[in-house]
């Protein structure tokens, strides 16, 4: 067989011929994932059953949420070890990638169907409903910059939120942890801002000075929290002068611990409406999420993951590891919304996911990929405006190293999150993120999000976006606004994939109600976002034109 292992090299290491690089790179990686789970790298972890849970402090991001008494939920799932994007949503009528991926290549009458030129992998079938009833966004080919092939730096890319070539030891969702509340270690909330489950590290939710949670690994731990609020048994120890201090540093450790009772309360409380698929680590931690949600924990970021993406070898087909994979991921986010629904917190909860790289075009000499760059990411839950984003991946029209080029910046995403879901304003988004990114129309009726700035969440009352009219329109409609006081106001059309279509406005204008007419000549039929922003924040809603 031929083989395709050196094909576009990036990055030594990146490859399983690179040897011993390839070993340092995987130790290192390694290395990271073990040290956080001992507590050695940034703060600790809880153990839920056998589950590390870490529970976090506050950040501004968090804060804002707590003061807005908000009830949206993020869930991030992610994707360890690079997932392969092009067997997951498949080229289905590209030739070359068939010809590159002779053993690999999902037969296109196999695949799922998305569009015309793109199907999905079979193994995906549990998500398929939600797909085809609007509650499951792909957005392909997203990336960034100069993409790291390493899964230590490029993990850390994700988790920062950075660009390449900026190395920080915060998380994109921690970035000013400690700021919002500046007395936390005096005066405490009751419950876990944002929650980690797994043997994931906290660089997530790190910030600057201090990490709320610590570590314990004892397999009974959930139950144990749920009926005493306490992880550490201090009965059970030697009859012993040693025994005696060891309950002692456990007695100690359990009063310190801020967010027993919470979890105690929420594991009583909340229970699991559905049957998780057997044999899913993923579907056991999605699981824990929800009986903590469903019993009112009041945490609004969870963080899970699921590992054995690095498929440099034996990688499958339509059967194989990648599918294996791809069908826990599924049945997992499927079992998981069904259970959030049962529990009447359906319209509360977004699941996105997130891989450190995608893997390269070409299958390699072992029966498997190497480390590429760009991939899909997907948004589940009524919260996302279903569909697919973004354009189909070039296989010929590659970037330098022979990779696919991104189109997507992942930090989009993210400020996407932060804008239409949980309502923050541009400037707020920025300071989380460190720049400013537009969002994209991937997040449903956003204009029904409280606006927020840095310092305060209100609902906009210096300012009104109505709907247009007429709605459905061909090709002209009105957009009506009201602005209390004078001020600068820009307004822009954005398609469906979050492009950008049109600047209707941008000047100040006075106070009092105003109208601009939109002519959608030239734009094909199809659902746009209008977006009014101010000095006092964004709102935005969809209009339909139809041929």
């Amino acid at each position: 067989m031929k083989s395709f292992h050196n094909y576009g090299k990036a990055r030594r290491g990146s490859c399983l011929e690179d040897g011993c690089a390839h070993a340092e790179d995987h130790q290192r990686w390694t290395r990271r994932d073990f040290l956080a789970g001992l507590g050695l790298t940034a703060g600790g972890s809880l153990m839920v059953g056998a589950t590390p849970v870490t529970a976090l402090g506050h950040s501004s991001l968090l804060g804002q949420l707590h003061h807005a008494s908000s009830d949206r939920i993020l869930v991030i799932i992610q994707l360890f070890g690079g997932n392969d994007g092009l067997n997951t949503i498949v080229p289905k009528e590209d030739d070359r990638y068939y010809n590159v991926r002779p053993t690999l290549a999902i037969p296109k009458q196999a695949t799922l169907p998305l569009t015309s030129e793109l199907g999905l992998h079979p193994a995906m079938l549990a998500v398929r409903d939600l797909y085809q009833s609007g509650e499951m966004a792909i957005v392909q080919s997203v990336g960034y910059k100069d993409a790291s092939l390493s899964h230590f730096r490029g993990t850390d890319v994700w988790l920062s939120g950075s660009d390449s070539d900026t190395y920080l030891n915060t998380g994109w969702t921690g970035r000013q942890l400690e700021m919002a509340y500046p007395n936390f270690d005096v005066q405490p909330t009751s419950y876990p801002p944002a929650v980690q489950i797994g043997g994931l590290g906290t660089l997530l939710f790190t910030g600057s000075q201090r990490d709320m949670g610590i570590s314990v690994t004892n397999p009974a731990l959930f139950s144990r929290l749920a009926n005493s609020g306490k992880y550490y048994d201090e009965q059970q120890v030697p009859a012993t002068p040693f025994g005696e201090e060891m309950a002692y540093v456990r007695r100690v450790a359990n009063d310190t611990f801020r967010y027993g009772r919470a979890i105690q309360g929420a594991s009583s409380v909340g229970i699991n409406h559905v049957q998780y698929p057997g044999q899913n680590y993923l579907a056991q931690n999605l699981a824990i999420v929800a009986r903590l949600i469903k019993g009112g924990l009041g945490s609004h970021i969870y963080h899970v993951g699921i590992g054995g993406f690095d498929t440099h070898g034996s990688q499958g087909g339509i059967n194989g590891v990648h599918a294996t994979l791809l069908t826990r991921l599924s049945e997992a986010v499927e079992a998981f919304l069904r259970d959030i629904a049962a529990g009447g917190r359906r319209d509360d909860v977004l699941v996105m996911t997130f891989s450190e790289f995608g893997r390269r075009v070409e299958q390699n000499g072992s029966s498997g990929t190497d480390h590429g760059t760009a991939a899909p990411l997907f948004l589940f839950g009524p919260g996302t405006i279903g569909g697919l984003y973004g354009n189909t991946p070039s296989l010929t029209d590659l970037d330098n190293n022979g990779n696919l080029k991104y189109e997507t910046d992942f930090k989009a995403i993210y400020s996407t999150v932060l804008q239409h879901w949980f309502g923050f304003s541009l400037s707020a988004s920025a300071a989380v993120l460190g720049h400013s990114y537009d969002p994209l129309a991937l997040v449903r009726d956003p204009s029904d999000v409280l606006v927020t700035d840095r310092s305060r969440t209100v609902l906009p009352e210096s300012f009104v976006l109505d709907q247009n009219y007429p709605n459905p329109f061909n090709p002209t409609t009105t957009i009506p606004y009201v602005m209390r006081q004078q001020g600068p106001v820009r307004l822009d059309v954005f398609d469906v994939a979050g492009r950008h279509v049109r600047m209707l406005l941008d000047t100040v204008v006075p106070a009092g109600a105003h109208t601009v007419a939109f002519d959608g000549s030239g734009l094909a039929s199809g659902v746009y976002h209008y977006r009014l922003r101010t000095p006092e924040g964004v709102l935005s809603r969809q209009m339909a034109l139809v041929r």
